[in-house]
């Protein structure tokens, strides 16, 4: 160890001098590492062991290289050694390795060392680990970007209210540069709006907690009053006394215009700025006696308005110009009611109309008209014209209800019942309601009649016109409830179609057919063909194919013993959806009827694209057949031009001799009704109509 420190100062000739020097290279705190001319390590100071964790027996006699990071290139240390061959020293901030493998920052001098002759002897380095020093540096450089580059606007003062110091923000904020806001008083911004007393308990609760925050309208410089969100907190010396206020805000007015827009979106409709249901809501409460929930319900009258059309507007003229109509029609309500009475969009093309203290029913039905009157009025939109007629409901307080919840509720079901009648205006009765209460039980108790085993499978036969032979059998589907009895399937199948029931439904009649078909032929019955009907619903359905062919290759049962009737309405709702389908289920070999025929819109030109086997005569013509000639012309025009294009002809809904005689006569293939027989259970059908094989 002397030699060594002897060596770095060839003047250091006495042994105190040389002890003196091995304790200052011992207990220095920066690490000291010595090399020879080779850069081979001779000597290291307990500091160098602490800060790299390599011991000394590590090291002597290896390169400093061991030390080396990574994080400097080559061309550092060809630079660094230049300086120091060049100048005998070597000094900055370097990054090292520790042993355990750590990279850290060092600040590190390099010196050479020669003798009396100039020639090289040693090189000797000592370092300082700065982490924390870099940390220190980087959190400071870090609260000054934060203070500089916050989103807030931040305002330090004296306590004395004097600016000391303003961040950018700030100047964005309020339009004061750091020059004009330093020395003056946060009062320069004050804008007249907050009366004095508030910034007496702003400044007592400042006092009292060190803390404030709340919203508060300041001016900019350039005179715009704005809102903002501020917090003032205190900053205390070791005493407890204030020394600072420090100020941060934000600038809310795009908050607040937001939370005017959402108060807005909240209480009117944003298309046609009539109040919506919320609103309708308030306005009706404040006009009946202000707030009080108890009060009676004044006299009003209430009506549904919903558009007709409307959709079909939509679909093909785009909800552009379907958005442009709604805004029309509201300006009409609102030029067409009276200045007391509320109008509000309640959703969609539905709409809701208040009217105050009606003299009398009779008053509210000629206000009904007059609104309908004015709809009826052309609209003119991009280029368009159209026409609208509304369906309106109208029920009256107190005789149809109490509240005006309940108000609502019968208008909007005297409305459905004046589209069911096909007229304008509808005022509420009871009959109504207990209608619309059948059938929201009926549709109920619907939904469970599958699992519950209500829905029967009964099957009408069809015969042959002149022989009598039984040539088909139709499924007709019946439903029988424990409390409402016999539901007629006039009434339940169309809120199966509504409700979307029908989809199930209709599998499960589908399967049952099947699987009776399947029985019954196993029983060695001979069977004829069995004709299922398949409703508009169904077609709307992706997988009835798929679904069908399942049903009948599990039951099992051939497709030829079996037809599938759809309605003429139906097929002709859709021809391009319907036409594919119908196709498939012929190339699989079901037979195609089309039922109802005559009673719908009958489109000739599609018929003959039509992959069909039979057409089933509507029972309207049927029933008039023998006491009016045009349905005995038009029965006898249907006849002969199914026969032309080779289809086999059903009349159904045969129910006297007359009518059976007029069928034969104009060559009727097969006829079905009550003359014959109803629908029949499977019993009691297999005992009359079908034979062994």
């Amino acid at each position: 160890m002397n030699r060594h420190v002897n060596s770095l100062n060839p003047y250091a000739n006495s042994e105190h001098l040389a002890l003196s020097y091995a304790r200052i290279f011992r207990d220095s705190q920066e690490a000291i590492m010595v090399t020879d001319r080779d850069s081979k390590i001779v000597n290291v100071n307990p500091a160098f062991v602490a800060i790299t964790g390599y011991s000394e027996e590590e090291v002597v006699g290896r390169t400093p290289s061991l030390l080396k990071s990574g994080m400097q290139d080559a061309l550092f240390y060809v630079d660094m050694w230049a300086s120091i061959h060049r100048d005998g020293r070597w000094q900055g901030e370097i990054w090292n390795r520790r042993k355990n493998g750590e990279i850290y920052p060092e600040w590190l001098s390099i010196s050479s060392v020669k003798d009396d002759q100039g020639e090289l002897i040693h090189y000797v380095a000592m370092f300082s680990d700065i982490t924390s020093r870099k940390n220190t540096l980087s959190k400071l450089r870090l609260h000054a970007q934060v203070f500089s580059n916050a989103n807030e606007g931040i305002m330090i003062t004296d306590n004395r209210l004097r600016i000391l110091s303003v961040n950018r923000a700030f100047t964005a904020v309020t339009g004061y540069s750091e020059a004009e806001a330093i020395g003056q008083s946060p009062r320069m911004l004050q804008s007249g709006k907050q009366d004095p007393l508030f910034y007496v308990h702003m400044w007592e609760r400042i006092h009292a907690t060190g803390y404030w925050q709340g919203e508060i309208w300041n001016r900019r410089k350039n005179g715009d009053v704005y809102p903002e969100w501020l917090s003032i907190s205190t900053l205390r010396d070791e005493t407890g006394r204030i020394t600072n206020y420090i100020g941060m805000f934000i600038d809310i007015t795009e908050r607040k215009q937001s939370e005017e827009s959402l108060r807005y979106l909240a209480h009117f409709d944003k298309l046609t700025d009539l109040p919506n249901r919320t609103l309708l809501h308030k306005l009706v409460k404040k006009a009946n006696a202000g707030t009080d929930a108890d009060a009676p319900l004044q006299k009003m009258a209430v009506f549904f308005i919903d558009l007709d059309r409307f959709k079909t507007i939509n679909d093909s003229l785009g909800h552009s110009i379907g958005d442009k109509l709604l805004q029309l029609v509201a300006q009409r309500f609102n030029m067409s009611v009276n200045k007391e009475d509320i109008i509000a969009r309640f959703g969609g093309d539905e709409f809701i109309l208040v009217q105050r203290n009606p003299r009398s029913a009779e008053d509210a039905l000629a206000y009904a008209n007059r609104l309908i009157a004015n709809l009826k009025r052309p609209f003119s939109v991009d280029g368009h014209e159209l026409y609208l007629n509304a369906s309106i409901g109208i029920s009256l307080s107190p005789e149809h209800g109490d509240s005006f919840e309940t108000l609502v509720k019968h208008a909007d079901l005297a409305m459905y019942e004046a589209k069911v009648q096909k007229i304008d205006c509808q005022l509420f009765n009871s009959g109504i309601r207990d209608t619309f209460q059948r059938k929201m039980t009926l549709e109920n108790e619907l939904r469970r009649a599958i699992d519950k085993d209500q829905l029967h499978i009964h099957y009408q036969p069809q015969v042959n016109a002149s022989t009598g032979q039984t040539e088909g059998l139709e499924a007709l589907l019946r439903w029988s409830h424990p409390t409402l009895g016999q539901v007629s399937p006039g009434e339940f199948i169309p809120i199966a179609e509504e409700t979307g029931s029908i989809m199930d439904i209709g599998k499960w009649v589908f399967a049952t057919v099947c699987a009776q078909l399947s029985q019954w032929q196993a029983a060695g019955l001979k069977v004829p063909v069995v004709a299922v009907n398949l409703s508009a619903r169904q077609f709307m359905a992706p997988d009835l194919v798929p679904t069908i062919r399942s049903i009948v290759c599990h039951a099992p049962c051939s497709p030829e013993q079996l037809v599938l009737e759809i309605t003429e309405s139906s097929s002709m709702h859709d021809i391009e959806s319907v036409l594919p389908i119908l196709r498939e289920f012929k190339s699989i070999g079901f037979r195609i009827a089309i039922d109802d025929f005559g009673k719908g819109y009958s489109a000739l030109g599609y018929m003959k694209q039509f992959p069909i086997d039979i057409l089933k005569i509507d029972k309207s013509f049927i029933r008039e057949l023998t006491t009016d000639t045009k349905s005995a012309v038009l029965t006898k025009a249907i006849i002969d031009m199914a026969h032309g294009m080779e289809l086999r002809v059903i009349a159904e809904g045969v129910e006297t001799p007359e009518q059976l005689a007029t069928l034969r006569t104009m060559n009727c293939d097969i006829v079905q009704g009550f003359l014959v027989d109803p629908a029949l259970s499977p019993n009691v059908l297999e005992s009359r109509y079908l034979i062994g094989s």
